[in-house]
């Protein structure tokens, strides 16, 4: 399935809980919107309404970095996401912005745990890295999906990154 064909409508937006993209990082751009988001493949463990859910799902990884996001350094500053990556020398390119967008989550967001600490009504997040090991912790009494099932039994298999050494940008 190319990413133009994707149905927008199987990409998850984010809720609170824990996550780690694992791959499948692609351009997704509806029909009748001008800017495309980004999407990726994740293991994630989400409060919703009260219950723990556990999936594996394609969730909107664009929404991470957009101008109402913040992300929470270890030190407990929070920086407006869209200046954790490099942007375009020019900044009318939706195709510039687009690739610098995709470079920075390849290198600073894909196999490294996150933690979605809270939601803001126009989309945007506030999130910080985590560890692998808090990742891994699996609360009791979780809704589980099949697929998430199998992450548990394969889980040595799965190997995740440590929180980035060198600052983003």
């Amino acid at each position: 399935m190319s990413s133009k064909d994707q149905n927008s409508a199987s990409v998850l937006s984010f809720q609170k809980g824990r996550y780690v993209f694992t791959d499948h990082l692609e351009e997704v751009h509806p029909e009748g919107v001008t800017v495309p988001f980004l999407t990726a493949k994740a293991i994630l463990m989400v409060s919703d309404d009260g219950l723990i859910k556990a999936d594996l799902a394609t969730v909107k990884i664009s929404d991470l970095i957009l101008k109402q996001s913040t992300f929470i350094d270890d030190d407990g500053k929070a920086i407006e996401a869209h200046k954790l990556y490099v942007w375009p020398r020019n900044l009318g390119s939706t195709k510039e912005w687009t690739a610098n967008k995709q470079e920075f989550l390849n290198e600073f967001v894909l196999n490294f745990p996150i933690e979605v600490i809270s939601l803001d009504e126009s989309n945007g997040v506030t999130w910080k890295y985590i560890t692998p090991e808090n990742f891994k912790k699996i609360p009791e009494g979780m809704e589980v999906s099949a697929s998430f099932k199998d992450y548990v039994e394969h889980q040595n298999e799965y190997f995740f990154l440590r929180r980035p050494l060198k600052e983003p940008k």
